[in-house]
Order: structure tokens, then C-alpha cells, then sequence
């Protein structure tokens, strides 16, 4: 009996938490809501963001074409560069302990024709991490690893900018 009743509980639960989602307007994260069909990228020292957004473009069904003409808009990427900065240095060893990663990236949306949809802006991503001495080969993975997880929020708040266009 008191299965069948924790089991209504749970069914009922779910369905409310479910009606309260939805009622919010609240989506899951990688629903790409694009109005643009067509949309070809120039990349300018941004090569490596530049295939990221267009694979993820790809995958959206989003049609990315080989000339400015044949878009809707073009999506300008320029200077992409990854600095990394030492924030702290050990006292007593002189050694490294904190490294600052910063992810910058500009971007810029057009028509074909030249008229601005989306001002030239920049974003830029900060992340930092502790140096540990005793792992150095693991402090290279983490670095990497930081890297790519910044060009996956980078190339989020790149689709984030091109969901704005109307």
C-alpha cells in the first residue's frame, strides 16, 4: 500500500515539476533557436572558433555557405588569442602556483550587403588554476583541458549573439 501510494507521489511530483519547467519558459540547453537559414563566416585569425561554430551550425541545420552572396548574414570572427598569465608565484621556491587563462575572441554580424545586425564586439573568457609542482604533467592536461571547455563557452555565446538576430 505504501508503495502504490509513494509511487503516485513520485508520478504526481514529476508531472508538477514538469508543468512548472515548461510554464517558465525554461528549455534545454542546445536548442538552437536560429532564424538564419544561410550564413557564411569570414574568419580572420579565428580559424579554430571559426570551425567550431560552423560544425555546430552545421549540426543545427543551419546551411553554411561558401560565399557572402549566397547568405543571409555573415559572421565575422577576428583575432581569436588564448594569453596565459601568472597570477602567483611561490614564495619560498619561486616556483609557479596560479595561471590565468583569458579566451578572446571578436565578433561581428553583417548582410551581405554591408548593414550591421550585430555590432562588433568582443568576448572574452577568464579561467585560472592551481600549478601543482608535484604533477607537472598534469597541470599540462588541465591546461588543455580548460582551453577546450573556454572554446566550447566561447562558441556558445557566439550561437548565444546569433539567437538575437530576428
Amino acid at each position: 500500500m505504501k508503495s502504490v501510494i509513494s509511487y503516485q507521489l513520485s508520478v504526481i511530483s514529476i508531472l508538477l515539476i514538469t508543468g512548472l519547467l515548461s510554464g517558465c519558459g525554461f528549455h534545454l540547453r542546445g536548442a538552437a533557436d536560429l532564424k538564419l537559414q544561410k550564413l557564411h563566416i569570414q574568419s580572420e585569425s579565428a580559424d579554430k572558433i571559426a570551425n567550431e561554430v560552423r560544425r555546430f551550425l552545421t549540426e543545427k541545420g543551419v546551411q553554411v555557405v561558401p560565399t557572402a552572396k549566397a547568405a543571409q548574414a555573415v559572421l565575422y570572427l577576428r583575432n581569436e588569442t588564448v594569453e596565459r598569465r601568472v597570477l602567483s608565484v611561490s614564495s619560498t621556491s619561486g616556483k609557479l602556483e596560479e595561471i590565468e587563462l583569458n579566451y578572446r575572441v571578436e565578433m561581428e554580424v553583417r548582410k551581405p550587403d554591408n548593414r550591421i545586425l550585430l555590432e562588433k564586439h568582443l568576448i572574452s573568457l577568464l579561467r585560472d588554476y592551481r600549478f601543482d609542482k608535484n604533477a607537472v604533467l598534469a597541470a599540462g592536461s588541465e591546461e588543455d583541458v580548460l582551453r577546450e571547455d573556454m572554446l566550447r563557452d566561447v562558441v556558445g555565446q557566439v550561437i548565444g549573439s546569433l539567437q538575437t538576430i530576428r
